[in-house]
């Protein structure tokens, strides 16, 4: 049995530890340097005027509360989880100056209050104030307006796209802004079409998906291993040139299989959306391309898997998290260091005499889960969660599926037929007790062993990209005590992946939690692994 005396080192300020619980720190509060950006691409703030917050009447909260149909329930927990406080400062802000001691103002700048927003029937406004509520914001702010404002200050690149939404990277043209905004992580931004009529389609998403998508993506931004969430807005308007030449380059240079999302023009004629723009760090490379120049090395193989357990592990403990989508677009990683360097340093393969004592971190990489589109999480006694009617069927093998498709859609299958086998067993559970049972949707209930599926996924992409799912090669220049050390990474994963292969569902670690416990116990992770990391996070 393992000591488990450094696991129980890394306390939850929120409540007092147990037995086997693995807690690990939270982000310290960003400065106000690190959170502000040097521009206000909404044109939203001014330097010679201060917006006062919008009053609402009890009337009208009341009135917008019954119009609120998102998929959330007061499912609360034992011990109930606060909310983690939303960010309320945007990225892009300017200093605030009082106008009588600003002598520039002159008419050159319009005051915000005069500043163009968009123009929403009522019935709009009134489905849309419990979403603006959460973002912090007094109307719907005009997406051309954000465009010229974007291409004045930012070269934009799409990057990718994912569930109804693009993706796209925001580059300062200054040089010096450049470099602070690199400091700060980077700029992305992901635009995503919404109706808010409720009427159904399948070309852009939904006002309730929207609202928990936020909130979703709100809350992990205290959590690490988790994207930096920089501000979120909702506009209306046309789409701006700037997006839209950055679409198109994107179209133009991939292939169908990535470039799958319609012309946003199209999308705006036809639906008439209003949008989202979620602003977040750059987190990195998709775990899609992990190996492309090359196999992945032990210590690449070794990090993004265990970094991505104890994430989810600290996720499940903090807001009873659940991702449901883990595939290998979801996990990003990038390098620790301002070099670049995306492997373990040559010197230390070189010049290793014998197996450090800490293992895990040596690859150098920042390993981060993204796209909360389809989680689950406890808010505030409020649960969040996606009711996933587009999985919820059965598995069909398709001939063309690639490998990695296959176990992606099986692994939405199996998450499918454990909450329909948690179901099964809670209303066995009351009917033993003689207490009535009341229905739930199933994807509203806890069942943190989702993660562990979903790890079981992502580790049989991480083997694929070190050597065709066998044991990868060690990187060259390595000394003897270097090689062995990463023969014995690469078996240890692959027993790791025998186990989580090889178990019934019924019979694994019921939460990543619980796994990552296993992992310490079985000597797959080392305890000074875990509390390495702990260190590295909170520096």
């Amino acid at each position: 049995m393992a000591d488990f005396s450094a696991l129980s080192e890394l306390r939850n300020q929120q409540r007092p530890t147990r037995r086997n619980d693995k807690t690990y720190g939270k982000k310290k509060a960003p400065s106000a340097e690190s959170r502000a950006m040097h521009f206000d691409l909404f044109g939203g703030r001014d330097e010679n005027s201060v917006p006062s917050k919008q009053i609402v009447s009890e009337d009208v909260l009341e009135k917008a509360n019954e119009t609120e149909k998102l998929t959330i329930a007061n499912h609360a927990r034992d011990t109930p989880v606060p909310p983690v406080p939303f960010l309320s400062e945007p990225t892009f802000s300017v200093k605030e100056i009082p106008t009588e001691h600003n002598p520039r103002l002159r008419g050159r700048r319009k005051p915000a209050s005069q500043k163009k927003m968009a123009a929403l029937t009522p019935e709009k406004l009134q489905r849309l104030n419990p979403l603006l509520k959460i973002v912090e914001q007094d109307g719907v702010k005009d997406f051309q307006e954000f465009g010229r404002s974007l291409g004045k200050t930012y070269l934009c690149t799409k990057l990718g796209e994912g569930s109804y939404a693009d993706v796209y990277e925001l580059q300062a043209k200054d040089p010096d802004e450049a470099q602070r905004l690199e400091k700060r992580g980077g700029l992305i931004i992901k635009v995503i079409p919404f109706d808010v009529t409720g009427t159904s389609n399948d070309d852009i998403a939904d006002l309730d998906s929207i609202t928990r998508e936020i909130q979703l993506f709100q809350t992990v931004d205290a959590l690490h291993g988790f994207v930096r969430c920089r501000g979120a807005h909702i506009l209306s308007g046309e789409y701006p040139d700037v997006l839209f030449e950055a679409f198109s380059n994107f179209k133009d240079t991939h292939t169908a299989d990535s470039a799958q999302n319609i012309d946003p023009r199209n999308t705006a004629s036809k639906y008439k959306p209003l949008y989202a723009i979620l602003e977040m760090n750059h987190a990195g490379t998709s775990l899609g391309k992990l190996g492309q120049n090359g196999v992945a090395s032990a210590f690449q193989a070794f990090d993004i898997f265990w970094k991505t357990a104890i994430s989810l592990a600290h996720a499940e403990r903090e807001v009873q998290f659940e991702h449901r989508d883990l595939h290998n677009a979801n996990v990003c990683y990038k390098s620790l260091s301002k070099d670049g360097q995306l492997d373990v340093e040559q010197e230390v393969v070189e010049d290793m005499k014998e197996k450090p004592a800490v293992i895990l971190g040596l690859s150098n990489l920042e390993v981060t889960i993204i796209d909360y589109t389809l989680s689950r999480a406890t808010v505030g006694g409020n649960v969040i969660f996606d009711p996933m009617e587009y999985w919820d069927h059965e598995y069909k093998e398709d001939p063309r599926e690639s490998a990695g498709e296959e176990r992606q859609y099986k692994t939405y299958a199996a998450v499918r037929e454990l909450l329909i086998s948690a179901e099964a067993e809670a209303m066995a559970f009351a009917e033993l007790e003689g207490s009535s049972y009341k229905p739930i949707n199933k994807y509203e209930r806890f069942v943190p062993k989702s993660n562990v599926l979903w790890l079981r996924y992502l580790l049989a992409e991480v083997l694929a990209r070190g050597g065709g799912g066998g044991r990868g090669g060690c990187l060259p220049g390595s000394s003897r005590a270097a090689k062995k050390l990463q023969v014995e990474m690469w078996e240890t994963l692959e027993e790791v992946f025998a186990y989580l292969n090889g178990t019934t569902a019924g019979l694994l670690p019921a939460s990543a939690d619980d796994f990552v416990g296993t992992a310490v116990e079985k000597g797959w992770l080392a305890e000074g692994d875990v509390v390495a990391y702990k260190a590295q996070v909170e520096e």
